[in-house]
């Protein structure tokens, strides 16, 4: 019994702001699209919608992908559990027509023939995803399992004997047989390919691969009262920039009350750092894992305000401001969220960059 031990999702390639406007085409509704992708494309994209959309809603522990041959008749699996033992089947067909009986036979004789050698247990679920539908015969097959069964048996000279395996003529005789006349092709169904397309939508898989824009609004940024942990770094920073500037030490933002100026600009900086952070999560609800497109945006910021970090001023105060002023007026482009990306947000991104230790608001070999 083959187990994964960690999930497998769908690989990202490098998104740009044309992908997240137009996707793959500009004028093609999605229904038709996915009739314009390969084999190997329409897996991915039942991968794509099996991780971001089922994945929470079912209770799945691995989605993954069988690419190539040798999948023994499981495109898409998902389990329900670590062993792998209880888990769903989602098996792509991306024809040009309905499916229609004679194009699955042999995928029913694969789920008997393997169950019964134990290469793996039947599933909860064997459901067949579709570019083009299911045909009214099949349909009415899946709808009335046993006929679907004696069909099947009927069928099993012409479409299963020699095409389960190359290896093996799988004669449908003996304790096999038994197997198939009493197998619940109860669990066999179907998927509508609208219904897929809208679940899908709602995945951070919809919007690099049919593009249209972001289906979803940016939630307002909220600064937290208390300084998190994750903060400490560069709220440091600060507290030192104001202190190099006074010509005094503030170990602490509450010592700040002291000194309206600095107290008031701390309290911008925060509200900057968390409207970027915002950005972040954005991403996180929105792109696919693996997009980057944050990091990305802090890199471009880090090579646009670097220059001015490295000039010479009186104080790291006056550097924080002449930075910040720099990175408010970058004019950024390429990147996937730059539809989104506010001047606060390039603003907050330097305090970010100074979390990440790539920014010092003072010199110390000055």
């Amino acid at each position: 019994m083959e187990v994964l031990n960690e999930i497998t999702k769908p690989k990202v390639q490098s998104l740009t702001n044309q992908q997240i406007l137009y996707g793959m085409a500009t004028t093609i509704p999605a229904i038709e699209l996915i009739s314009l992708f390969s084999d190997a494309e329409f897996e991915k994209f039942i991968q794509e919608w099996a991780t971001g959309y089922l994945f929470e809603i079912v209770g799945y522990k691995k989605v993954y992908r069988n690419a190539g041959a040798g999948d023994k008749g499981r495109d898409v699996v998902a389990f329900h559990d670590d062993s792998g033992e209880e888990w769903d089947c989602y098996q792509c067909k991306h024809y040009g027509h309905a499916l229609a009986p004679s194009d699955v036979w042999v995928e029913f004789g694969k789920l008997c023939y393997y169950s019964f050698k134990r290469e793996f247990t039947v599933p909860k679920k064997y459901v067949f995803a579709t570019s083009k539908g299911i045909g009214p015969t099949l349909k009415s097959y899946i709808q009335n399992p046993q006929q679907l069964r004696s069909n099947l048996i009927e069928n099993w000279e012409k479409h299963c004997k020699n095409k389960i395996t190359d290896t093996e003529i799988v004669d449908l005789t003996g304790d096999f047989k038994k197997y198939v006349e009493q197998f619940d092709f109860s669990i066999v169904g179907f998927l509508d390919p609208l219904e897929v397309i809208e679940q899908h939508r709602k995945t951070p898989y919809y919007v690099p691969r049919f593009g249209g824009g972001f289906n979803k609004f940016r939630e307002e940024a909220i600064t937290p009262d208390e300084i998190h942990e994750s903060e400490l770094t560069y709220v440091t920073k600060l507290l030192e920039a104001y202190s190099e500037d006074k010509g005094i030490t503030i170990n602490n933002p509450d010592e700040l009350t002291s000194y309206n100026t600095y107290n008031n600009h701390f309290k911008r900086e925060r509200i900057h750092y968390h409207k970027a952070q915002s950005l972040a999560s954005f991403e996180r609800d929105t792109l696919p894992e693996g997009a980057d497109a944050f990091g990305k945006l802090k890199r471009s910021v880090y090579m646009g305000v670097i220059d001015t970090v490295e000039s010479n001023f009186s104080s790291g105060f006056a550097r924080v401001k002449e930075v910040t002023k720099t990175a408010r007026s970058l004019q950024l482009s390429g990147n996937p969220l730059i539809t989104v990306v506010e001047d606060d947000d390039r603003h907050g991104i330097c305090h970010h960059l100074a979390n990440d230790g790539l920014i010092e608001w003072v010199r110390t070999n000055e």
